[in-house]
């Protein structure tokens, strides 16, 4: 089947000048540029009048946490969001009236998750107490969720409920010890999805993603703290039917819950966060640094370096691309040495030809030491990167500021050094921690913390499509003769646009394999959709 998408302005992302001005797509594959509807090639064609749009290939997500962001789409409500240049609510009273919200539409023993919460915006700079919680939530299961992803507030109930009353008295959990039982808060959540809150969130989420122009979504999943993660299996199988793409990055260390689920994936891929967590987040103090938070806290890795090095040199050496968090300077180092002995052990085949910016990946990497940076630019590893979260930082959050001296904050990814070295920089969300929304993170890195390190308009386009598929090795990210035919249309050029124009910036549409997305059915009905369609590896 041939359509020829016409009246718009195609960017290839080849370069930011490189445009066309239309589009035949045969079969779900781009066929060619620049044909009129009467030239032999297109005859049969059906004709699409983009409406003098602006055309990019789809969004590539490279990290986010997909079974988490379908659940609390069904369940969660955002308590913070950015209003008139700041960040409302900015106290506990106005956190307090939008969970009384929450709860009044919530019915009684329904657990309720409270998302976006920003704890160093807030006039009190902390967390609700599990006793404001209780007040509040009249004595219900509740959650609230900080940004940072490393730390929480719970009420008694849901406490009672995981068992870790006696380890958070107060109910925040915050650091090692929130990230040592993230999993048994995660397997509660999503164990309250039943199958007409799993329809909605998948609805919801998807709609969402293809709002923004996003059409792979990279799946950090899965946890080892239970002995079978059937949450997360049941979402791989229904992943293989989404209109979306999805590449499944399973969080497991367990052989066993990877073996389930690697037949239904593209390549072979593990790591992410959970699991794969080599330290934690700034907002936590647990994130490794060489050197003392300026309150005196000193966070160590998670792991050995002989029990990483081990694991990471034995999974590629059996072929697995490997993705790992790492935030703090020590944490980032632990891992680049890793990756570099595992590069040095492998035996590569004469048909190798697998660049190390799919092999390796570091997620976040945010804090890097100056010894570390030569090393990172001789690897040529992905870098995943979220530079929404320190843009918010800088303006409203200040966390930085009160947590680390100047030398640390100066320490921040360094966006443009990666660039210019040839690193591959992948634009992500790191959803649910943050909003899905790219042109939050692309105005992050275009307005960056640092701003002799911020990127073009190009180059952070660049990161959520040319690079999103370098990384995953697959024809997808560029509006090239032989690719997929994913992208989206959009009014403004993002090319030209200055960064405050991001702001509320959408999709007017979506295709995937040159069909328009349509929004999703809700509830169970969304369910019986996806079982009807047929399955693609993930």
């Amino acid at each position: 089947m041939k359509t020829l998408f016409t009246n718009a302005t195609f960017h290839t992302m080849e370069s930011a000048e490189d445009t066309h001005c239309s589009m035949l797509v045969e079969d779900g594959v781009i066929a060619a540029f620049d044909l009129s509807a009467d030239d032999s090639h297109a005859q049969d064609a059906r004709i699409v009048d983009l409406q003098g749009t602006h055309v990019y290939p789809a969004l590539i997500d490279a990290h986010l946490h997909l079974l988490e962001a379908v659940a609390l789409s069904g369940i969660s409500a955002q308590l913070c969001t950015v209003e008139n240049g700041r960040i409302e609510p900015h106290n506990l009273a106005g956190v307090e009236r939008k969970i009384r919200e929450h709860a009044a539409r919530t019915k009684p023993g329904d657990l309720m998750v409270c998302s976006n919460y920003i704890a160093l915006s807030m006039d009190e700079g902390r967390l609700p107490n599990r006793f404001e919680l209780d007040e509040w939530t009249n004595n219900g299961r509740c959650w609230v969720m900080n940004i940072d992803g490393h730390s929480g507030a719970f009420s008694t109930a849901l406490l009672d409920e995981i068992g870790l009353a006696d380890e958070a008295p107060d109910g925040i959990l915050a650091g090692p010890a929130h990230d040592a039982n993230l999993g048994k808060i995660t397997n509660v959540v999503s164990s309250a999805v039943g199958p007409r809150l799993l329809g909605d969130g998948i609805a919801d989420f998807c709609d969402t993603c293809a709002h923004f122009g996003i059409g792979t979504l990279c799946a950090m999943d899965g946890t080892d703290d239970s002995e079978r993660d059937v949450l997360v299996e049941l979402m791989a199988f229904l992943a293989q039917r989404f209109a979306l793409d999805v590449r499944l990055f399973p969080q497991y260390m367990d052989e066993k819950k990877l073996a389930r689920v690697l037949p239904r994936m593209q390549r072979k891929r593990i790591g992410g966060c959970m699991k794969w967590e080599l330290d934690g987040a700034i907002g936590s103090q647990s994130a490794a640094f060489d050197r003392p938070y300026e309150n005196g806290i000193q966070a160590p890795t998670y792991f050995t370096d002989e029990f990483i090095d081990s694991k990471i040199a034995d999974l590629v050496s059996r072929g697995f691309a490997v993705s790992a968090h790492a935030i703090g300077e020590t944490a980032i180092r632990q891992l680049t040495s890793a990756f570099e002995k595992a590069d040095r052990q492998l035996e590569r085949t004469s048909d190798d030809a697998m660049p190390n910016c799919m092999r390796y990946r570091i997620d976040h990497c945010e804090f890097p030491a100056p010894d570390t940076l030569e090393r990172i630019y001789e690897l040529k590893p992905s870098v995943t990167i979220q530079p929404g979260y320190s843009w918010m930082d800088k303006r409203f959050m200040r966390s930085y500021e009160r947590m680390l001296d100047k030398d640390m904050i100066n320490q921040q990814i360094p966006l443009r050094d990666f660039a210019d070295a040839g690193v591959v920089l992948c634009g992500s969300s790191d959803a649910p921690v943050q909003t899905v929304d790219p042109f939050l993170q692309m105005r992050g890195m275009r307005e960056f913390y640092i701003e002799e390190q911020s990127l073009s308009a190009f180059e952070a386009l660049a990161t959520y499509t040319v690079n999103g598929g370098k990384m995953l090795g697959e024809n997808i990210g560029l509006l090239r003769v032989g690719y997929k035919a994913n992208f989206f249309a959009t009014d403004k050029d993002l090319l030209a646009i200055e960064p405050a124009g991001l702001e509320g910036m959408h999709a007017r549409c979506l295709f995937m394999r040159g069909k328009r997305y349509k929004p999703r059915h809700r509830g169970i009905s969304a369910l019986l959709q996806l079982l009807a369609t047929r399955p693609h590896t993930i």
